[in-house]
């Protein structure tokens, strides 16, 4: 096992902080939503098989066609026939009949159902082959380095695998890019033609932080779950692949969140274009310019910790217009204790052109400045 988090061998001597205890999956990763920094790991970068958390990738690309008004939820769409005959969990959808967009979603993510999955990939791109060739565009985008997917629906086959933390990466994308759609990742049960369907996740119904994701199982992948939750402001997601039965998935998972909400705080120290710094601006239109971070900024520290971060803004000296908004302008330096947790570029928050008669021929004077 292996606990990754940014400064923290400085933090802590003997004892080391402890990584969680009895975890049975074959691989699993738990990670902060909001910063994405990784606090505890094991073999998280082994390929292996899925299983339907490859619906995780289905519904990322779905949801990006929803946004961009090439699906609608109350749109209908036509079951081919290919979806009938697909093998996996099913809703027992019929060739020909037309099915709304949110129902086939939602049988799609609480029961696995191939024939919903299907039925969806084909409306929006004619084909599953097509549809996946975007899914490994999109893997790629997020920088999935050890995924390759060859179908839609998770099913085993040769060649068809992901990671623990590329899944754990996908998860948080979904959280962080489409947050209005997360309900339908937290729905217990699905009715449909008078059958209920129950989702998988077992820790919806036994900790009620727990807001998604997926869960997932298949003869060669074993029992796999990516799990979401949060409690207060924290927000955490755990992945766990290759373990042995629905139990141990539940355990393994739950053990993981609670590790990552008991052992460590995430604390939002700037909101996104909070000015961290004002620095006096040379041959500006302005006479200064604000300095800070793009994204909100988190940081990762132990538990009740965050009270004892210490900040320091540091800039390049002089800053000389022009300035263009995210242009590096100088370093946020922490420490937890008088420990160093690390430094981070702060960057311009708007554009300064220059002043007046600078603006002829300025980049010959900025060497100047610049000596």
């Amino acid at each position: 096992m292996k606990l990754i988090w940014l400064g923290l061998a400085l933090l802590f001597s003997a004892p080391l902080w402890a990584a969680p205890a009895g975890v049975s999956a074959r691989a699993w990763v738990v990670i902060d939503q909001a910063s994405g920094r990784e606090l505890a790991a094991h073999q998280a970068d082994l390929p292996l098989a899925p299983a339907s958390l490859t619906q995780l990738m289905t519904a990322y690309v779905l949801l990006g066609d929803i946004r961009k008004n090439k699906l609608r939820l109350d749109a209908t769409v036509a079951v081919p026939e290919a979806a009938v005959q697909a093998d996996g969990a099913r809703v027992f959808l019929v060739a020909g009949e037309q099915v709304r967009v949110d129902t086939l979603l939602q049988a799609m993510l609480v029961q696995s159902a191939s024939d919903a999955t299907l039925t969806l990939v084909t409306a929006t791109d004619g084909s599953e082959a097509a549809f996946v060739e975007r899914m490994n565009r999109e893997a790629r985008r997020l920088g999935m380095s050890k995924s390759r997917f060859l179908n839609a629906t998770g099913l085993s086959e040769p060649g068809h695998e992901s990671s623990a933390r590329d899944l754990a990466l996908l998860s948080r994308a979904l959280a962080r890019d489409y947050p209005d759609r997360l309900a339908l990742f937290a729905q217990k049960e699905f009715a449909f033609k008078g059958i209920t369907y129950y989702n998988g996740n077992r820790l919806l119904w036994r900790d009620s932080t727990v807001n998604g994701l997926k869960a997932g199982r298949t003869p060669q992948a074993g029992y796999c779950m990516a799990a979401s939750a949060q409690r207060g402001d924290q927000r955490r997601i755990a992945v766990a692949l290759g373990t042995r039965s629905d139990a141990l998935r539940t355990q393994d998972t739950l053990k993981l969140l609670n590790y990552g909400f008991e052992s460590f705080d995430s604390v939002l120290l700037f909101r996104a274009q909070q000015p961290v710094k004002v620095s006096k601006l040379y041959r500006g239109v302005r006479p200064s310019v604000s300095m800070g971070f793009a994204q909100d900024f988190h940081v990762l520290v132990p538990k009740g910790g965050g009270a004892r971060i210490k900040a320091q803004a540091t800039t390049q000296q002089p800053v000389v217009a022009p300035v263009r908004k995210g242009q590096r302008l100088g370093t946020l330096l922490l420490t937890l204790d008088g420990q160093p947790l690390g430094d981070y570029p702060l960057v311009a928050l708007q554009d300064v052109g220059v002043a007046g008669i600078f603006g002829r021929g300025w980049d010959s004077i900025r060497l100047l400045f610049a000596q």
